[in-house]
């Protein structure tokens, strides 16, 4: 049951998951806390810890100051079953944290609870949110030529597949760009496509930003595309083409080429060997962003400066003020 004090929430969570995917398979629901569904860190095939006898402790650079009794323990329970996020800290989340260890990911992983909890997360949500974002499955992506922006040494690279005529991905996009520019000299990101079977003009429309990265317009028309979803017949996509100064002929030629069924046939199987279910699909330095735990306003941005944190070997930034979004 709902409290009065986690319903809001719940349902702001509801409305910012209304972006989440278009098509693909349905996402699972979060199972129990005691059967996740992906992998956790921790040894392979290693239970969960003992459960905590003690009363809930605080945590050095954790904030649970907003956390009522209830999610106080159940946070307490979670970071003390949970392992730590490094491998070879085989410790619990908490102890990790307490002692100081030489584990970067540790406060930010015991955050991450702590505001998944806050925000209305069940303790199986929670986990699972701290299971993908912090687990073993890392995915390789092979960014090949794709259209790319930011610098190629970035110790963040986030990778997002797109169908044009998707809402969801017409939603989410600006936000995307938006935490990029505001983490410019940090992040570089690649866009794959991956249009999808039950939109009739999401092939064209990627073929069509194929041939424009021939000629080196990508974003240009990616931009046009997304603004202009419902107008994605081939006289539109022409106009665009012509709007940002292609070679008609040439643009034509490339749209219509077996090298660019290649190019998206490429796109939609490596999607599919990392595991997207939906579009749009963004993964952040190997890790799914996945749109069904996290949200592009507010989380994003968390995970970006904790990837930034991590890869200087520093610790999280200092706890959020109260009232501020819940952050990975």
């Amino acid at each position: 049951m709902f409290t009065p004090r986690s319903r809001p929430r719940r349902l702001a969570l509801a409305a910012l998951l209304a972006l989440a995917a278009c098509g693909g398979a349905e996402r699972q629901a979060p199972q129990f806390a005691d059967s996740p569904r992906g992998p956790l860190p921790g040894p392979p095939g290693a239970a969960p810890l003992d459960a905590p006898a003690g009363a809930p402790e605080e945590l050095p650079g954790v904030d649970t100051t907003e956390l009522v009794r209830r999610e106080r323990q159940a946070f307490w329970r979670l970071v003390s079953q949970l392992y730590a996020p490094c491998p070879e800290q085989a410790v619990s989340i908490a102890q990790c944290v307490r002692e100081a260890r030489s584990c970067a990911a540790c406060v930010p992983a015991a955050q991450l609870v702590a505001d998944k909890i806050r925000g209305g997360a069940s303790a199986a949500e929670a986990q699972a949110a701290y299971g993908v974002r912090f687990g073993p499955n890392v995915k390789t992506i092979d960014v090949a030529d794709s259209p790319a922006r930011g610098p190629e040494a970035a110790k963040v690279q986030i990778v997002v597949w797109s169908d044009f005529e998707c809402p969801s991905c017409g939603r989410a996009i600006p936000l995307l760009d938006e935490v990029v520019a505001r983490h410019a000299a940090d992040v570089r990101l690649v866009h794959k496509v991956y249009p999808l079977r039950s939109h009739p003009h999401a092939e064209a429309a990627a073929r069509a930003a194929v041939a424009a990265h021939r000629q080196g317009r990508y974003w240009q028309m990616e931009r046009l595309l997304f603004e202009n979803q419902t107008r994605l017949e081939d006289a539109d996509l022409l106009g665009y083409a012509r709007k940002i100064g292609l070679d008609l002929a040439r643009f034509r030629a490339d749209m219509a080429s077996e090298a660019a069924a290649k190019v998206i046939a490429r796109d939609k199987a490596e999607a599919d060997r990392a595991g997207l279910s939906g579009t749009p699909f963004i993964v952040i330095n190997g890790r799914e962003f996945d749109l069904s735990l996290f949200s592009l306003q507010g989380e994003l941005d968390r995970w970006i400066e904790t990837e930034l944190a991590i890869a200087g070997g520093r610790g999280p930034a200092a706890p959020r003020a109260a009232g501020a979004p819940a952050a990975p």
